[in-house]
């Protein structure tokens, strides 16, 4: 048997064995969606946040799947969660499963087989020892919720808040988007020895020339 014959006949058959060995890895997933900061009725509002400001509310989800395609995301299976007001002048994001769950968790984050959102949670709210991740806030952060009412946020144990022009809607599937968020790019070990073996086999092929 030739070299070019060995190369074309073992190299690829070894190489997708190799990556075919390779698990496949559960994906989080974005659910987003964006309204505007309505002007204050009976509180002022959060620091650094102004009426007309953009309001952006943001999931991170994670249900082990790796697919858009006929899923549901539950309440357990929030990574994150992210209210960002004014592009960036107010951020804080929330991690309940980290803390203490949602106070309320009614409704799930549902696809169909087009991946297409067809239901939104309709009450998550987070009003007892919420667990802040990270916030450029001065004040103390204490409620969130998405329940199609306002306010969604409060501060200073609720002396400050943010409410929204459209809130109806955040409990609207048509209002959301989700999409794949960012993929890690670190191979783990098993892919980086995968990778290796294959390497090791063109070099013996090429000595072999």
């Amino acid at each position: 048997m030739t070299n070019q014959l060995l190369k074309a006949l073992c190299l690829p058959a070894v190489t997708c064995a190799v990556f075919t060995a390779i698990p496949a890895h559960a994906a989080i997933f974005t659910a987003t969606y964006t309204d505007t900061v309505a002007a204050p009725t009976f509180s002022p509002l959060v620091d650094n946040v102004t009426a007309g400001d953009t309001a952006v509310i943001t999931y991170q989800l994670d249900n082990g799947g790796t697919s858009l395609l006929n899923q549901t995301w539950t309440a357990s299976n929030i990574v994150s969660v992210t209210f960002n007001f004014g592009n960036g002048a107010h951020v804080t994001t929330f991690n309940p499963n980290g803390g203490n769950g949602l106070t309320n968790s009614i409704g799930s984050f549902v696809t169909n087989a087009s991946g297409t959102l067809t239901a939104v949670p309709f009450d998550w709210i987070d009003i007892s020892n919420v667990n802040v991740v990270s916030t450029n806030s001065t004040q103390t952060p204490n409620v969130w919720g998405v329940f199609g009412d306002n306010p969604v946020y409060t501060t200073n144990n609720f002396a400050k808040l943010v409410s929204l022009t459209n809130v109806s809607g955040n409990i609207v599937a048509a209002n959301w988007t989700i999409q794949p968020a960012q993929t890690q790019t670190t191979p783990e070990p098993g892919t980086v020895l995968g990778l290796l073996a294959v390497g090791s086999l063109g070099v013996l092929a090429r000595k072999r020339q």
